[in-house]
């Protein structure tokens, strides 16, 4: 998919916020942004949205936008959550590409339909078992080149928090009972059509705006791990007779 969006810009900026170039508190303009980096204001307002996407910025009235400046991680990603558990969380990278927004994803990310979004799949493992087939979707303007990262031994949420300096400052998640699809049984090892436990978690920043939708479909029968890393949901598997 061919991606217009001027990222050298969008790093000179966030440089300036995160050097503290431009001060929290402070309101900048998209006509004077365009003089200082001799760009167009169109360019500026793109990237001036996906700071306020990451909670970096905070959009005004007209075309005015205040510094909010990078903020401290508070909420713990499943790999961090997984660790403090006392378990071994690893996970298996299937695919990393680029691709329009659909009408869901459009929807749930709060970006135009079509617009690029990166997509990555992956096989998550605990303690060597597999656990679940993931899913994460976020918009391309938040992390411009995390085709070229490692995200199989890492939390891929650290990664957008240290790396692309968008912190999650919200995480909302649903539960409910599917069955596998063909995807699901090839990665999962269960037969097409068995009950599994399908997770949709929502990620925003500190300005309410979606950075990672993320859908994870589980294994129910590692109950053990499921209790542990998500204990709301066991109810709901205790309703399908899934809590052995």
């Amino acid at each position: 998919m061919n991606v217009q969006f001027p990222v050298e810009l969008q790093n000179q900026i966030e440089q300036a916020i995160l050097t503290g170039d431009f001060a929290v508190g402070q309101t900048v303009e998209v006509g004077s942004l365009a003089v200082r980096f001799h760009v167009s204001p169109q360019a500026i307002l793109l990237v001036l949205l996906a700071e306020h996407r990451k909670g970096l910025v905070a959009q005004q009235a007209a075309a005015g936008f205040t510094i909010l400046g990078y903020g401290t991680p508070s909420i713990d990603s499943v790999f961090q959550h997984t660790s403090k558990a006392g378990l071994k969380p690893t996970s298996e990278m299937r695919g990393t590409q680029i691709e329009p927004a659909t009408v869901d994803v459009a929807t749930r990310l709060k970006v135009a339909l079509g617009a690029p979004v990166y997509r990555l799949d992956r096989t998550r493992l605990v303690n060597g078992q597999v656990l679940a087939n993931q899913t994460n979707v976020i918009p391309f303007e938040v992390c411009a080149g995390l085709e070229h990262d490692d995200v199989s031994h890492a939390s891929f949420q650290q990664l957008i928090e240290n790396k692309y300096h968008a912190i999650t400052a919200e995480m909302q998640e649903e539960f409910a009972m599917t069955q596998a699809t063909d995807a699901d049984a090839s990665v999962l090892g269960l037969p097409v059509g068995t009950p599994i436990l399908a997770i949709e978690r929502l990620a925003s920043s500190i300005t309410a705006m979606p950075l990672i939708l993320t859908k994870i479909h589980v294994r129910p029968d590692r109950f053990q791990y499921i209790a542990a890393l998500w204990p709301s949901a066991q109810r709901l598997l205790e309703q399908h007779g899934l809590n052995t």
